[in-house]
């Protein structure tokens, strides 16, 4: 968040303000809930591993992103994998 702040010329308090004016949400959370629905794409289309998705997604602690992910569908990345098969 903070390099987007720095590219669009404003401070981090004064991005975060106008982010969440505009998108009526925090710019982490919008971060966070696009990398979420991203990594369930990938999860659905491709052979890719829980792990190798949560990495690819920027999530360095697979446990954070399975709990992250978790707490955003209800289920987990691997009850992903398994309901498409």
């Amino acid at each position: 968040v903070q390099d987007l702040a720095l590219l669009s010329g404003r401070s981090l308090s004064g991005f975060n303000r106008e982010f969440k004016a505009i998108y009526q949400t925090s710019p982490k959370q919008w971060l966070m809930e696009k990398k979420l629905s991203y990594s369930q794409q990938l999860l659905q289309e491709t052979q890719t591993t829980v792990t190798d998705v949560a990495l690819q997604v920027g999530y360095d602690n697979i446990s954070h992103f399975i709990k992250a992910y978790k707490t955003r569908y209800g289920y987990t990345p691997k009850q992903t994998i398994q309901s498409i098969k």
